[in-house]
């Protein structure tokens, strides 16, 4: 499946649960843009305590508990919420995340060719 489908289909979610991200008034659109890009920031947010906590896990194994399979399996969550979100922004902000992406990857492929080993 190409991103493109997915983004199609975390809108179409996303309108049948009442969650907009097409707009007739720049003022409700950004407005939107603003809520979802304080959920993002909230989900990378979770994802680095989950990671801070690992950390301390790492550093006082015997003064701290933790289970790292069920932090993984939660970064996994957050990480997918975090996409989510980029989806719904790229879908807000008219434009074709699978496209901009790769043109970013080859951007950055010649970007950074001196860099590369091998």
């Amino acid at each position: 499946m190409e991103i493109k489908q997915i983004v199609e289909m975390q809108v179409k979610s996303d309108e049948a649960n009442g969650f907009p991200v097409k707009f007739s008034d720049l003022n409700e659109r950004y407005d939107q843009l603003t809520k979802d890009l304080v959920g993002l920031v909230g989900e990378v947010g979770e994802f680095a305590n989950i990671v801070k906590k690992m950390n301390i896990k790492l550093a006082r194994p015997d003064e701290y508990e933790l289970d790292f399979a069920a932090a993984e399996a939660s970064l996994r969550e957050e990480l997918v919420d975090t996409l989510i979100y980029l989806f719904r922004i790229s879908a807000m902000l008219e434009f074709d995340l699978e496209e901009a992406v790769l043109n970013k990857i080859r951007l950055n492929s010649a970007r950074y060719a001196k860099l590369r080993r091998g």
